[in-house]
This record gives structure tokens, sequence and C-alpha cells, in this order.
């Protein structure tokens, strides 16, 4: 019996994948056992790297998840929802892999990703909005904070339209080897339509929106390259022009995002889809219920 329980302690365990775990700008370094220096083309380290940030950048970045219209002074919502990204893996050109593929430990990264999130809004007097989000990578150990006030320009009205402005942040947390923000600013317009079960009394309301502006990303490896064959290919980066970091701009990473999505309100409940694009970046759609008191 002792022996058995010697034997199988001495063999080889299977072999899992780690979980939970995180994108690594280290991982870039090699590929199938092999140093990523010998990738045949243009340095795919770096415009995979680009892809990554593109893609979780807009992965992260605030939603569209409200309609136009803002809560009101005494108005509170709070709920769930999940992001759904689709992200491009595999090989880029029939030889080389994604940027995707480069910075999963393991080498085989989801082609979805999911993050379900806990949302909260509140109404503040003048037509304003306070909001926060506060997200998980799914399956990994990093996750994601967000939040954005939002500005009723014109809500309420018959015959007109609802707008909306938003200025928000996102950061990514979790993840000592890859610093990343998101500054989202653009504007929502829609139309709340009320109706009911019973003819003459409207008890819920349905609200389509579509939304358009511009996502800033700022991304920054944390990790120590300067022993691996990765530095200077993978550096900082920004859509910022009025920072320190001014010198690392690239408009590529100050994307046009639209977005779209409806709301249905019942009493209390609410129920939302919607979604998402910004250029370069991976299409998401969008969903979430709560509750607005």
């Amino acid at each position: 019996m002792r022996a058995a329980l010697v034997l199988a302690l001495a063999l080889p365990a299977p072999a899992l994948a780690a979980f939970p775990e995180r994108i690594s700008i280290l991982a870039m370094d090699d590929y199938a056992g092999a140093s990523t220096e010998s990738l045949q083309g243009d340095d795919y380290v770096a415009q995979g790297y680009e892809q990554v940030v593109l893609e979780l950048g807009s992965t992260l970045a605030n939603k569209p998840m409200a309609p136009a219209r803002t809560l009101g002074v005494s108005g509170f919502h709070v709920g769930v929802g999940n992001t759904l990204a689709f992200i491009r893996t595999g090989s880029v050109d029939g030889i080389n892999p994604a940027g995707w593929d480069l910075m999963d430990p393991d080498e085989e990264p989801m082609v979805v990703l999911f993050v379900p999130q806990v949302q909260i809004r509140k109404g503040l007097p003048a037509s304003l909005e306070v909001g926060a989000n506060f997200g998980w990578l799914g399956l990994t150990e990093t996750g994601t904070v967000g939040a954005y006030g939002r500005w009723g320009i014109i809500e309420g009205y018959r015959y007109l339209p609802d707008l909306s402005v938003q200025l928000g942040y996102a950061g990514y947390v979790g993840n000592d080897e890859l610093e990343m923000g998101v500054l989202d600013f653009g504007a929502n317009i829609g139309y709340t339509l009320p109706f009911g079960p019973v003819a003459g009394i409207n008890v819920s309301r349905f609200s389509p929106f579509v939304s358009l502006g511009v996502n800033r990303i700022h991304a920054a490896p944390r990790a120590d390259l300067s022993e691996s064959g990765l530095d200077g290919r993978v550096t900082e980066v920004t859509g910022f022009t009025d920072t320190e970091s001014a010198d690392f701009f690239d408009a590529a990473y100050a994307p046009f995002a639209f977005g779209g999505g409806i709301e249905l309100e019942s009493g209390d409940f609410t129920l939302g889809v919607s979604g998402s694009y910004a250029s370069g970046g991976a299409p998401t759609v969008n969903t979430a219920i709560g509750f607005t008191y």
C-alpha cells in the first residue's frame, strides 16, 4: 500500500492549464519552444502587441449600456451585466501567430473574452449622472474598474430625441506585466417609447439608442524586458497627445467607436442589449439586467 502511494506521488501530474491565468508580456519572447526572433516577415511581436492592446482596450472600455436619457435627480440603478468580445487568434498570415497566441502562457487563448460585471448609476441635479462598473476578465486573475459621468443635453421632450454626452475611464487591474487604461468620450442619442398591457396605462418603456465617440488607449509593459528579445519591440503606446507619454502617441490608439442597443423597462426591472465596435478593436455584445428606482 505504501509502495503504491509512493509510486503514485512519483508519477508526473497530468498537464492542466493554469487557472486562473493572465496574458503575459514575457511570454511573447518565445513561441512553440522557439525564440520569436525567428518569426518570418515583419516584426509580428510588435504587431501582435498592438493587436492585443487595441482588442483588450475596446473590451475594457465603458460600453453603451444605458439609454440616452439620464436617471433624474432621484434615480438610482444597480444591476449585473456581461460583455462578450470576439478576438482574433490563430495564425494571422498562415505562418506567424496572432498576438493573443504569443501573450497566452499556454499558447491556447480563448477565442471569446467574457467580462461579467456589476453596474451602478446615480442621477444628479441638472440632468447629470454618474456611474461605475466592476468587472472580471473571465477565467483570469485580472479585471477592470470603470467610472463615467453623463450629461443629458436634451431629454424628456415628446417630439425630440434624447441626447447625452459621456466622459469616462476604465482601467485594467491585476496584471503586474501590463498597465492599461481607456478614456472614452462620446454622445448617445435615442428615444423612449412608453407601452403597457392595458390601453391608456403605460407601465413599461422601450428605449433604443445609438452612440458615437472616441476611445483613447494607453498601455505600457511593467515587466523588465532588458534581458529579453522584446526590448525595444514592446514599448509604451498611447492615444493621448497631451501627457508625458506624448512621444509614444499613435493615432491607432485613439480609435473611433460606435454602438447601439435597446433597453426594456417594466416597473423597476430593466433588461438591456447592445453591441459596440472600435476601429481595430474587438466587436462586443453586451447584456445587462438590473433595477432602477
